[in-house]
């Protein structure tokens, strides 16, 4: 939930509870108004009766009884309470009022009840719960809407800074810009969002020089150790000497690669392939299998090979890598006579291979250099440069060993 509209529904949670809780008070303290002032008349109406009864004059009034010669009903207290009478008109019980209390009139005792009709606490319950929901209802819709919208506005700069911050990135050439606002929180985020960009920014351009400068620092005194090594194997050279000058080449030429792998994959993090476009991965799928469609025959491997048309948008580099890779890989781990399957439909693309089960743990098989096994053939980077580019393009890339087969599944 975005945070403009959970402050808003906060704010009408927290309204229509005030308000429900105002209501409720509205109510009793309004029932306790009106019986109040109910009482006070009635009382009234008993001090007037009084009044006409000590001139001795006779009393006739609809709605009032009249007790006397009673001492008893001198020792009874004053009384007011509710009660129902049957209308018989309307053929309805309608809710009263009475009030009693015992009077000494010229010496004689008398037990005065005044009544008077009232609108049932139930009408009044009804008619005060229609009013107020309504204007409640009102109050907290106006009020929600109004601090949506206000609330929207003033986070305005926070919405479009953190859509900025999305789409930036260290390697652009272009700088960050922050949308300009008068609050000063978002004034301080801005300055501090501006300075740590700046910062990665920097820190990006240093190492990716670091990175490029020792690539190539690197590779060239790898490039004149091959060379001289080419030559002295050309010479007429002891047969102890044959064995170490391999190693030596072998050793160079892995070296070379571990190389080229550690900054493929520098850039990789950096996203510094941006030459994408749309094109047909069953064709660099078919092109890169006829390349090395020699050596599975070599080998003797029975493989099966299901290609549909699948169009990505990738760069074309990063697609030969990522589909060299996989194939390398399968090439070097299926043992001699064994069967190969590749298939390539609109979902995902799955190479598997027998074999004998991983000799290493399988959380380190996408790690750099993880792989520490007997025998291990490769240089550590090849399917952390597949797992890579996977992330890049936010593929999945998962693997499983069931039946003797080893299974690689990149997820378009």
């Amino acid at each position: 939930m975005r945070l403009v509209s959970k402050i808003s529904l906060y704010h009408f949670l927290l309204s229509s509870l005030v308000l429900g809780l105002a209501g409720f008070l509205l109510f009793v303290f309004l029932r306790a108004e009106i019986s109040l002032e109910i009482e006070e008349q009635l009382e009234l109406q008993v001090d007037m009766i009084v009044q006409e009864l000590d001139k001795g004059k006779h009393i006739d009034f609809p709605l009032v009884v009249i007790s006397k010669d009673n001492e008893a009903l001198m020792q009874l207290p004053k009384i007011f309470k509710d009660t129902l009478i049957h209308d018989h008109v309307q053929n309805v019980s309608e809710g009263y009022y009475y009030f009693e209390e015992s009077k000494r009139i010229n010496g004689k005792p008398y037990r005065i009840r005044v009544m008077t009709t009232y609108i049932g606490w139930e009408n009044y319950s009804k008619t005060i719960s229609y009013i107020f929901i309504a204007i409640a209802a009102t109050l907290v819709l106006l009020g929600t809407l109004f601090n949506y919208f206000i609330s929207r506005s003033l986070w305005a700069p926070f919405l479009i800074n953190l859509k900025r911050m999305k789409g930036y990135s260290v390697s652009s050439r272009e700088e960050l810009q922050l949308a300009v606002t008068d609050i000063k929180e978002f004034q301080e985020m801005n300055t501090v969002l501006s300075d740590l960009a700046a910062r990665g920014k920097r820190e990006y351009t240093a190492l990716k020089e670091f990175t490029e400068n020792a690539s190539h620092e690197i590779q060239t005194p790898l490039s004149i150790l091959k060379t001289r090594l080419e030559s002295i194997s050309q010479l007429s050279l002891d047969p102890s000497v044959i064995r170490p000058l391999n190693d030596a080449k072998q050793a160079i030429t892995r070296l070379s690669k571990v190389n080229k792998g550690l900054l493929l994959l520098a850039k990789l993090e950096n996203n510094a392939f941006t030459d994408q476009q749309l094109l047909q991965l069953d064709e660099v799928l078919k092109n890169n299998y006829e390349l090395m469609e020699d050596l599975f025959q070599h080998k003797s491997v029975t493989i099966d090979f299901e290609v549909s048309p699948k169009r990505v948008f990738a760069s074309p580099f990063l697609m030969e890598v990522l589909v060299s890779n996989l194939l390398s890989n399968v090439l070097s781990y299926t043992d001699q006579g064994a069967k190969v399957s590749v298939r390539l439909d609109e979902a995902q693309l799955v190479l598997t291979n027998e074999g004998e089960p991983l000799g290493f743990p399988e959380s380190k098989l996408f790690t750099r250099f993880g792989k520490k096994a007997p025998g291990y053939k490769g240089n550590g980077l090849g399917l952390s440069i597949v797992k890579q580019i996977c992330l890049s393009y936010n593929w999945d890339i998962s693997y499983s060993y069931i039946q003797n087969q080893h299974q690689f599944k990149v997820t378009f």
